[in-house]
Parts: structure tokens; C-alpha cells; sequence
């Protein structure tokens, strides 16, 4: 995927702790790339992003989404360099948060944020581990249908917008064995692809498979 270039969002610091007015950055933008300076955090207000990084092998891997109400970016608690790729996946509006002058209930709310997000990587984590890449494709595709990727037909059939490609980001697998088992799984009665939409046919089948518990 090639991605747009680095948003300028991060280069808006201000004296104040928060800067209330949200930015808006559109679906495929880079918010940051790894590697860049880290002057504030972020916390997204509406949509989906999620952080990218390179494997040896020169194939992108999902590390995180990054869901509204999630405060990110914290390698500038550290003073460091950012450590991932952040894109969005969808149109998404975000805050900066400067850190300097956070009150004690803003830390605390940081600090939830991020316990969070640790919990939901450790879980994301799992799942990219654990199964066969059909298991996780229904798996990451059911938890996709949850986010702001999702939605619902008027037949009530729920959908997920998401490429091939992303979900072998999401997967940990290439792009040639993702459209393979998209195949059979169409074949199975699992799952009707569409040009960036996947419906979830049978979704009683696909959580059985995934072991999904959402």
C-alpha cells in the first residue's frame, strides 16, 4: 500500500497542556512515520487508525488499532523518536495533548488509555498467533466489524470496508494467501467479497471457527 505523505499535524505544539480543536485527517493519511520527532500525544476523537511497522521482510504489520478515546503517541513521554507508522484508516479526528502540564486527572486518564490499549495488544497479539490464517482471518474480521470499518446491510448482514491487503497486515500474512482463502471461504458460504467490502454471510460460522467471544 503506498500511504500519503506525513501528515503536519504533528508539528502544531502549543504552550497549553491540550489544544481543544480537532484536527482532521483523512482515510490512507499518515498521521507520523516511524522515526519521526514526537512532540505531543494524540488522542482520537472519531474513526479508526491504526500504527504500522516494517518487518525484516519489508511487509507492512499491523501493531495496533487505534480506536475513539485512545490516547496515543507516547513515545514523547519518553522523549524518543516515533517508534511506528500511524495511518488512518478511515476519516478520523484527533487531539493533540501536550503532556507538560497535564493535571493529575489527566494522567490518570492517560494512564487507563494506555493500560487499555496494552490489554487490547496483548489480546491482538494472540490472535495473530494463534490458528491457522483462516481462524484468524474470521477472527480479525469480526473484529473489524465491531469498529468503525464496519456496518450493516438492510438486510441486517453486517459488512467490514477493509482490502486484502489490510487484512494480511492485520493477519500477519501476505496478500496472495489472504485473497486465496477469501476465495474459499466465499466458496463456503462464509463471506461475499466485493470490491473493499467483505459481508459476513454466516456469522454463527465464522465466530465457531474464530473462537471469537466479542
Amino acid at each position: 500500500m503506498t500511504y500519503a505523505a506525513p501528515s503536519t499535524l504533528s508539528n502544531t505544539a502549543t504552550n497549553t497542556h491540550t489544544d481543544l480543536s480537532a484536527r482532521h485527517v483523512r482515510r490512507g493519511q499518515t498521521l507520523y512515520y516511524a522515526g519521526d520527532s514526537s512532540p505531543s500525544l494524540y488522542r482520537l476523537e472519531s474513526g479508526l487508525m491504526r500504527a504500522v511497522r516494517l518487518t525484516p521482510q519489508g511487509r507492512n504489520l499491523t501493531v495496533r488499532h487505534i480506536h475513539p478515546g485512545d490516547i496515543f503517541g507516547e513515545e514523547t513521554l519518553h522523549s524518543q523518536a516515533r517508534a511506528h507508522q500511524v495511518v488512518a484508516l478511515t476519516d478520523a479526528a484527533l487531539t493533540p495533548i501536550h503532556p507538560e502540564h497535564l493535571s493529575a486527572a489527566e494522567l490518570w486518564d492517560l494512564t487507563r488509555s494506555l493500560s487499555a490499549q496494552l490489554q487490547r495488544m496483548m489480546t491482538d497479539g494472540v490472535h495473530i498467533q494463534d490458528g491457522d490464517l483462516r481462524e484468524r482471518i474470521a477472527r480479525y474480521l469480526l473484529n473489524l466489524a465491531d469498529s468503525t470499518l464496519g456496518g450493516q446491510h438492510a438486510d441486517g448482514a453486517r459488512y467490514v470496508r477493509a482490502t486484502h491487503e489490510l487484512i494480511a497486515e492485520g493477519t500477519g500474512a501476505t496478500r496472495e494467501s489472504v485473497s486465496k482463502l477469501i476465495g474459499e471461504m466465499r466458496d463456503d458460504g462464509l463471506l461475499l467479497p466485493a470490491y473493499r467490502c467483505l459481508t459476513l454471510i454466516d456469522e454463527t460460522r465464522l465466530k465457531g471457527l474464530s473462537g471469537y467471544h466479542g
